[in-house]
């Protein structure tokens, strides 16, 4: 275990109120998120750590994984919750301020590369730092391996029998438990370079169904490799695209019950309803359903909500997780050369040539870092993690990472939604302590 990086060691608690520690697991988006949540919003000294198993905050933007574009509109993107078109309008005033572009699009709809986004989420996390200078912030690159409550905090133990003792822990990894999105862009270029030395190469596979697949794929015909590629898709299909925004369409009235049947053939039937209708999309009823699940969400036995995660939450995932409508087509376009085609999904992935782009948060690494049946776990509104429908003191869980557990959030501005619940929401207090066992 080491430190990255000391982003600020100046600050000095209050003698009246002593310096909170606070781990958030994760350094992609919703890690940055919740530390900018936590600096906006946890009116105390603390410091945080901000855990990652390789990557530095912003590491998402970085290489080929920042050429790609977003899988969401700029007007989805905000990491303030009080100014929801703030990267919309950091757009507009940065690069969009002769009008060239705007006149054609408005900065809300842009998909914009993954490096910009990255630029602007460090610049809101650089100017709220600088408003705290009783915050001490700390980057660690390493992995956790378990989490266990300790009397009133949380002890995160990592490799060679290190741990260190917090107040509050956030999880944040987004799909980094299942396979890290760096690994997924390094494995690919690598078998893309050998492949291409080979005289007689083998078809180069890519795992998954979601716009990580969508960006690898699209990345290396981009950069010249035109051999054969195979796509193993869990459910034989490729990411949705985005429909056109639309505002004040009107559902049907909604089931009286409170079950999941009910609620999914609800929305099937508001979905065939809206593609019928003159305009109609299906995108517009998933994401308005999306929201509305948690209320029915609340109100599920857990038996109901382990049989959603089992079979539901992967398709659900699918519908709601769609990318740029253009890069739909490239997609799409890319199928018809023949050049690419899908094959049987293979489980597990293996073979050197065979990349896995997964992105399925996985609830049992969650389950198993904490030593609990994941059939016993859920997540509240606010992120708190239950286990029996009792919070688990000192624990909250955000971002993608929640999704495994629950209906959503699927998107990032539900995540920096969920994210300001989650620290207002935490009991935050005390000292905590690192260890060497």
């Amino acid at each position: 275990m080491f430190f990255e990086r000391i982003v600020r060691e100046d600050a000095s608690p209050s003698r009246a109120r002593p310096m909170a520690r606070i781990a958030v697991i994760g350094a992609g988006p919703s890690g940055l998120a919740t530390v900018i949540a936590l600096m906006r919003r946890f009116h105390r000294p603390f410091e945080a750590w901000m855990i990652d198993a390789g990557d530095a905050p912003g590491a998402f933007g970085d290489g080929p994984a920042g050429r790609a574009f977003t899988t969401e509109p700029a007007r989805d993107l905000s990491v303030l919750p009080d100014r929801p078109d703030d990267f919309a309008r950091w757009l507009k005033d940065g690069f969009l301020a002769d009008g060239a572009v705007t006149a054609l699009r408005g900065p809300q709809d842009l998909h914009v590369p993954r490096a910009l986004f990255r630029d602007y989420a460090m610049a809101r996390f650089g100017e709220a730092l600088a408003l705290r200078k009783d915050v001490r912030l700390r980057t660690l690159c390493a992995a956790a391996q378990r989490i266990d409550i300790e009397g009133e905090g949380v002890r995160i133990g990592f490799g060679d029998g290190e741990s260190a003792l917090f107040d509050h822990a956030f999880i944040a990894t987004g799909f980094g438990f299942a396979q890290r999105e760096v690994a997924s862009w390094e494995e690919a270029s690598a078998a893309a370079v050998r492949l291409v030395r080979q005289e007689r190469p083998s078809p180069l596979t890519l795992v998954g169904n979601g716009p990580r697949l969508a960006a690898i794929l699209l990345d290396l015909r981009a950069r010249g490799f035109f051999g054969a590629i195979h796509v193993a898709a869990a459910s034989g299909g490729l990411p949705q695209p985005h429909g056109r925004a639309q505002e004040g369409v009107r559902f049907g009235e909604p089931p009286a019950g409170r079950s999941l049947r009910d609620a999914f053939r609800y929305i099937r039937q508001e979905c065939s309803i809206a593609e019928a209708r003159d305009g109609g999309q299906w995108q517009t009823v998933v994401d308005a359903a999306s929201a509305r699940l948690s209320v029915v969400w609340r109100n599920l036995p857990q038996a109901e909500r382990n049989q959603y995660r089992r079979h539901l939450l992967r398709l659900h995932r699918h519908f709601a997780i769609r990318i740029a409508g253009d890069i739909h087509r490239r997609l799409m376009a890319e199928f018809e050369t023949g050049r690419t085609r899908f094959v049987p999904p293979c489980a597990p992935p293996s073979g050197e040539n065979t990349i896995d782009c997964r992105e399925t948060p996985s609830a049992n690494a969650l389950a198993g870092m904490l030593g609990c049946d994941i059939a016993t776990l859920s997540i509240d509104d606010c992120g708190r993690l239950l286990v029996h429908d009792a919070p688990l003191r000192g624990l909250s869980v955000v971002g993608a990472i929640a999704s495994s557990l629950r209906p959503g959030p699927f998107v990032f501005a539900e995540t920096v939604r969920q994210v300001y619940r989650s620290v207002l929401s935490a009991p935050l207090g005390g000292l905590a302590r690192v260890s060497g066992g």
